[in-house]
């Protein structure tokens, strides 16, 4: 879509690398920009690394007075050396004692809900802990923050996007599968999703396959089927429900979140009460410097996000002019 909005604003388009297409030029009038993916070249290498590393970034905003989810960190045994207190899963073990069940496990880097994991009890936490340490030399065990999911992305001081995570609710009618509610209800969640992806959901496996049913079974009318979780991901059984127009102090507070981090283009993900509460009471569950619209797009606003791509593609093109 990025390239799609090139296109339209008249810039040259050309693939680097034709095996795989992650790598893109944009040229126009002596200026040129390359692409790396979805990485956003408005952010420098440092506020992007920082925004990258989830532990970090929350203690840059703690420190900067937003509110953060409680947690810890784990690091994989035989990384670093120096740093026993902090290695293996003695810091999960101590948090787990002061805390109590459930917590939240997920990987210091990464997107997309990878190997994020709401823990209810302790073996779990250690196979929680191990997964993550197989893709990611760092675990954070977090406290749960409860609340509404809320999506903010800016573009320098300029609020694009905003919309609020849904868990997927199916109403049974007697006659349509499982499938068949789950692609009538949302667009992108086709036989092919849930033939792979379904089976692999926490929310489903808890709640549908432990009850003995599959996507082949008929639900009954009047019975609805919600796949409410802690942890809601657009790229996992959830969707999305658009805020316009976004309340002025919302956006202000995203803003501050942007400048302490020092980021032009980024996301923020929210946990709120309501939009009507202080946005400063607000917790921050993690910041984003490479935001992406595609679930956005997928779920019919298509035309919309190549539009705020555009806007993300003149911004490039001004900065390197």
């Amino acid at each position: 879509m990025r390239l799609e909005a090139a296109r339209r604003l008249g810039y040259e388009v050309t693939c680097l690398d034709e095996e795989t297409g992650y790598l893109n030029e944009i040229r126009s009038a002596g200026r040129r920009v390359v692409l790396m993916g979805s990485i956003s070249p408005l952010n420098d290498a440092g506020a992007y690394v920082l925004a990258t590393d989830k532990f970090y970034a929350a203690a840059t905003l703690a420190a900067g007075g937003h509110r953060v989810p409680l947690g810890t960190r784990c690091l994989r045994p035989g990384r670093f050396l120096g740093y026993d207190a902090q290695t293996g899963q003695g810091p999960a073990r101590a948090f787990l004692e002061r805390h109590g069940l459930p917590l939240v496990v997920k990987p210091n880097a990464g997107s997309r809900g990878r190997d994020v994991a709401l823990v209810r009890h302790e073996g779990e936490l250690w196979q929680a802990i191990d997964r993550v340490w197989q893709h990611d030399y760092l675990a954070l065990v977090q406290r749960p923050v409860l609340g509404v999911d809320l999506r903010l992305d800016f573009v320098d001081d300029d609020c694009v996007a905003a919309y609020v995570r849904r868990p997927v609710v199916l109403r049974g009618d007697g006659e349509r599968s499982i499938q068949a509610l789950f692609e009538a209800a949302d667009p992108r969640l086709d036989a092919a999703w849930c033939a792979q992806q379904l089976p692999l959901e926490p929310a489903w496996q808890r709640r549908v396959r432990e009850q003995g049913m599959s996507p082949a079974t008929v639900l009954p009318r009047g019975q609805s089927l919600c796949l409410e979780e802690v942890v809601l991901n657009l790229n996992r059984v959830c969707t999305c429900e658009r805020v316009l127009p976004v309340p002025e102090p919302w956006q202000a507070l995203g803003r501050g979140i942007g400048r302490c981090l020092g980021l032009r283009h980024f996301g923020v993900d929210l946990k709120v009460d309501s939009l009507e509460q202080d946005p400063s009471d607000a917790v921050v569950i993690e910041v984003n410097a490479s935001p992406l619209l595609v679930n956005m797009a997928r779920l019919g606003c298509y035309e919309e996000v190549v539009g705020i791509e555009q806007r993300i593609v003149a911004a490039i093109m001004e900065a390197r002019g």
